[in-house]
């Protein structure tokens, strides 16, 4: 789940607010929620993968309240009645124990930390756990560890639910990522109203959407600048807010969490150097994310792919046909290769045909996170407002042994026969002569072609047509076929 859902979802359930924050820690996290129980004073409310680890119990069997993990165990509980007194009183404990989980036992280091909400109850605390099994069997002395609220270096924040318009909402925990953000010790953040930290040089309507979002209490995500106190410059965060409601539906407090995104916002400035180049090129240019294969979506587009209805990437997606050239080219573009597909757009478009050039980008070793989509049209000579046919044929000849893979080669033969010639063709293993041959009273022919042309070996095509070609037709499709056969 991403920020951007939860803030469109706007208040969350509390599980849900946490499982975005702290799922993936290495470290066990769990929220415990005091019951007023005598029985079962502490529940917990959330636990991420981590604890499922520690315990041996699922996720589903740890919510269960009849659960007695990290509850007060008898062996525990005594020390366990110390330490819930002092998160009560609002002081974070850390202690050393064992935990006796579903299949086996665990030392654990553990740490708990109250939250506290807008009158100062303390009404559910987070208990952060490592195992520490290992380094007590070798009896080495393990350095108390700092919380994962600590320990991040992303920022993280927790404020009461008083609005803007009434001096809110003021901060009541705030993490040394976040302190050492803003310039200021600890104590200097807590009672601080968020927008104190908000940079008044942000862009127009930024802070006015972030502020009326929290005036009434929806999920904020966006990108903005904060103040550093102590050298009053402006540093670029991503901040997430989300709003917390108590049992009783009444607001309770706000969890932030964002990081520090200037390196990233000064690569920005340099792409925006770049998108500028993009858009003086004479060629369409599509920047897409990859969401899953062939679920894209539009990054950027330079000034000449918007002078056209619609990409042509995009076109070939919606055609049934189409899209499965486009399938047929993912394993590649996957393999960090680009592509070409020769695409044919129709008499009324002055170029005629076009070869789509596909190019990946991904990071490192990882799946292909963007493609970049290139349209270059083919130069096509005109006379008296028409095409030249021989010309034609020429052209798209040269052009498919332009094409390294031969893949593409076949794929771009035959939507020429189809679009060009209204031809079928087809292909098979031959040991005849290269030669080019045209039975025009029968409507069908073949070619064979040298290795390396269309496959790895030599090959023949086959192809027919039905409906009656000029001279001049026939002319341009020997001269096509010619063209390929005789490249060697």
């Amino acid at each position: 789940m991403t920020a951007q859902t939860l803030a469109r979802r706007g208040t969350v359930r509390f599980a849900e607010l946490l499982e975005f924050a702290i799922e993936h820690a290495n470290d066990g996290i769990a929220i415990m929620k005091f019951t007023g129980d005598p029985g079962v004073p502490i529940r917990i409310v959330y636990a991420n993968k981590t604890i499922e680890q520690f315990s041996g119990f699922t996720r589903e069997e740890l919510l269960d309240p009849s659960n007695p993990f990290l509850r007060a165990q008898p062996q525990n509980r005594a020390r366990y009645d110390e330490l819930l007194r002092e998160i009560r009183a609002g002081n974070p404990v850390r202690f050393e124990i064992e935990l006796g989980g579903k299949d086996r036992a665990t030392w654990t280091e553990i740490r708990w930390s109250p939250l506290r909400y807008s009158k100062g109850v303390v009404t559910h605390y987070v208990a952060v756990l490592r195992d520490i099994s290992k380094g007590r069997g070798h009896g080495e002395q393990l350095a108390l560890f700092q919380s994962i609220l600590s320990e991040t270096s992303d920022f993280i924040l927790t404020a009461d639910g008083t609005r803007p318009s009434e001096g809110g909402p003021r901060i009541t925990f705030a993490n040394p990522a976040f302190a050492a953000l803003a310039g200021l010790e600890p104590e200097r953040v807590v009672g601080r109203s968020l927008v104190d930290f908000f940079s008044p040089h942000n862009p127009e309507n930024v802070l006015p959407n972030i502020i009326a979002r929290l005036e009434h209490r929806e999920g904020i995500s966006h990108e903005l600048r904060v103040r550093h106190f102590e050298t009053d410059r402006d540093i670029w965060i991503e901040l997430s807010g989300h709003h917390v409601r108590n049992e009783g539906g009444r607001s309770s407090s706000w969890f932030f969490v964002g990081k520090d995104i200037s390196v990233r916002k000064h690569g920005h400035m340099q792409t925006a150097q770049l998108i500028t180049a993009l858009d003086l090129a004479e060629e369409p240019i599509v920047i897409y994310d990859v969401v899953r294969p062939l679920e894209l979506e539009m990054q950027h587009m330079n000034e000449r792919a918007a002078d056209y209805e619609r990409p042509l990437l995009e076109q070939m997606l919606l055609d049934p046909r189409q899209r499965e050239r486009i399938e047929s080219a993912w394993p590649a573009l996957e393999d960090g290769k680009s592509v070409n597909r020769l695409v044919y757009v129709g008499e009324s478009d002055v170029r005629r045909w076009v070869t789509l050039e596909i190019r990946p980008m991904r990071s490192g070793r990882g799946p292909v996170g963007s493609i970049i989509a290139i349209e270059h049209g083919l130069q096509i000579n005109a006379r008296d407002g028409l095409p030249d046919s021989v010309s034609v044929a020429l052209l798209l000849g040269r052009e498919i042994l332009r094409y390294t893979e031969r893949s593409a080669r076949r794929d771009a033969f035959l939507e020429v026969l189809r679009n060009e010639w209204g031809a079928k063709g087809s292909f098979s293993p031959t040991a005849g002569e290269v030669d080019v041959v045209l039975r025009v009273k029968d409507r069908n022919g073949y070619a064979v072609m040298p290795p390396g042309v269309i496959f790895e070996r030599r090959g023949a095509v086959n192809f027919g047509w039905s409906d009656v070609m000029s001279p001049r037709q026939l002319t341009s499709l020997r001269i096509f076929l010619e063209t390929l056969a005789r490249s060697e």
